[in-house]
């Protein structure tokens, strides 16, 4: 053969080449709300709302492995009613809104090595769960196992809300909601609490939610010392949190009332107040330790969680594992008064639709995604943002996604645009991502609008047109910087699996100093 025939032949070959379709990606959905994510061995394990929980090897094909709420042979607690019957006298079985039926929410999976087990050996998997039966009245309990697919047994109920200073009973329910029916009188004979607080209550004896928790949504974390921390709580009051003993699973209860240096509540029986309150929206909280940055990162979902809601996710950080957590902005977690929250905390995704750029009009995106939890490879430091979502058209269904994280430079995480299909970080040039995008802006808003993606150029002169006008700039291997009109958004490029485009496309995500993300999504010929 010839060289000139050989070059040929090289050049058919790049051609056809070129004009190969990107392997598709499969996945197998699962719907786990409110999803826990843990690793064991080579194994993910999600655990949610309704006692579900799901598996997978790569974080994109799921099984479910659970039964839901059939007794007595239930999967993870095998005679559901007489295991979790503590908890149950309070809140979660057949009373108030969960009548003719059980009400077990938004569980915390957690390895604890140091739990000392009935056998004396040491190790367990914990679950902290939620029995709720209003919006205000429920309780979290704990349960351990040696072997993570369970079964799990009962150990204790640590807090509880929505007690009344007196005698009193919900609509459909026989439950007494007096605070001595509560822990808090054993606690108190025990010297763990030092008496029943007034403030608890309002001036009608009713339980005070503007200020004090919904006893759901436990996140369990250690910190860099090795100490162990719950955080827990929902919506009204606020987030809080506590240490645990690491040995019992127990928490380590204030006693006193107290203050924190930055003025922060410290409540004797509920912990310390970490975000929210007022009444405004809040729930969901996890805390991960990031050892690069040295900081406590907190994230949360406001809004309600139907697809007409407004759920979307938040993001803060701390020196310190009780905070104070701020934003990029600086501005609190914990709400310094009666006030919309839609301006504090990072606003990592909410409502969106990326629209196809071929003539048949289709579209994806989200509707309300939120509750996440996050999982951080030991090995790499990769991060991984794990959350349900809705979806447009579909109303109520919903579904387990990941999305990769990523740290931009000034140590805030962004999440990619589109869902994980095993893409990490790689060096890019200006060549690769000069280009048109579809172009998101989730803003800083709580609302079911609907963020629609337009168009944006980012031009070989560093130039940024379309939806927005301004600059653009690539730092280091994968880096960017954009700026429009005097704010700056920092962010990564990553090239992404577009299921719209049926191929692996560059993207970018990039957070502002006021803490709104941008996404987009090349349109035009990968390089």
């Amino acid at each position: 053969m010839s060289d000139e025939e050989e070059t040929n032949v090289e050049s058919d070959e790049s051609a056809e080449n070129d004009n190969k379709k990107d392997e598709e990606p499969n996945f197998s959905e699962v719907a786990v709300h409110d999803p826990s994510i843990i690793k064991e061995e080579d194994t993910f394990y999600v655990f949610g709302t309704h006692i579900e929980a799901a598996k997978s090897k790569d974080l994109m094909n799921w099984e479910s492995f659970t039964n839901g709420y059939e007794t007595p042979n239930n999967t993870l607690y095998g005679d559901l009613s007489e295991n979790l019957s503590e908890s149950f006298e309070w809140a979660g079985e057949d009373d108030a809104d969960s009548q003719g039926g059980f009400a077990v929410w938004a569980p915390e999976i957690f390895w604890n090595k140091d739990y000392v087990n009935d056998d004396g050996s040491t190790g367990a998997y914990m679950i902290y769960y939620s029995a709720s039966s209003t919006y205000i009245r429920s309780a979290i309990g704990y349960a351990v196992s040696k072997d993570i697919e369970g079964p799990y047994e009962y150990v204790d109920t640590v807090v509880y809300s929505g007690f009344t200073e007196q005698e009193d009973y919900d609509e459909n329910s026989d439950v007494n909601k007096k605070w001595t029916n509560t822990n808090i009188p054993s606690l108190v004979d025990e010297g763990h609490v030092s008496e029943m607080n007034s403030d608890w209550f309002n001036d009608d004896g009713s339980y005070n939610n503007m200020a004090y928790p919904n006893a759901i949504d436990a996140n369990v974390f250690y910190d860099k010392n090795g100490k162990l921390w719950m955080s827990y709580g929902s919506w009204s009051g606020g987030i809080f949190l506590y240490e645990l003993d690491k040995e019992t699973g127990e928490v380590v209860y204030p006693e006193e009332d107290g203050e924190t240096e930055d003025g922060r509540m410290v409540d004797r029986y509920f912990g310390t107040k970490i975000s929210g309150g007022y009444g405004k929206s809040g729930e969901g909280p996890y805390i991960v330790y990031d050892e690069e940055s040295d900081y406590y990162f907190l994230y949360k979902t406001y809004g309600w969680l139907g697809a007409d809601g407004e759920y979307n996710m938040r993001v803060f950080r701390s020196e310190n594992p009780n905070g104070p957590f701020v934003d990029a902005e600086g501005n609190p977690a914990v709400l310094p008064e009666d006030t919309d929250n839609a301006p504090f905390g990072n606003k990592l995704m909410g409502h969106y639709e990326f629209e196809s750029t071929s003539d048949d009009e289709s579209s994806l995106g989200y509707f309300s995604p939120g509750h996440n939890s996050v999982y951080v490879d030991p090995d790499t430091n990769q991060q991984f943002l794990v959350f349900h979502t809705r979806f447009p058209d579909s109303g109520e269904e919903f579904e387990v996604r990941v999305h990769p994280l990523y740290m931009n430079e000034n140590d805030w995480p962004v999440a990619a645009p589109y869902r994980y299909t095993g893409e990490s970080l790689e060096d890019v040039s200006e060549e690769n991502v000069v280009g048109d995008y579809k172009f998101i802006n989730h803003k800083k808003d709580n609302t079911d609008e609907v963020k629609t993606s337009s168009e944006v150029t980012l031009h070989d002169n560093n130039d940024v047109s379309g939806e927005i006008d301004g600059t653009w700039e690539l730092l280091n291997e994968n880096e960017v910087r954009v700026t429009v009109d005097d704010e700056t958004y920092s962010g990564v490029f990553v090239k992404q699996w577009d299921p719209l485009e049926e191929q692996n496309v560059w993207t970018f995500t990039a957070v502002s100093d006021q803490g709104m993300t941008i996404w987009g999504s090349r349109t035009n010929a990968l390089k």
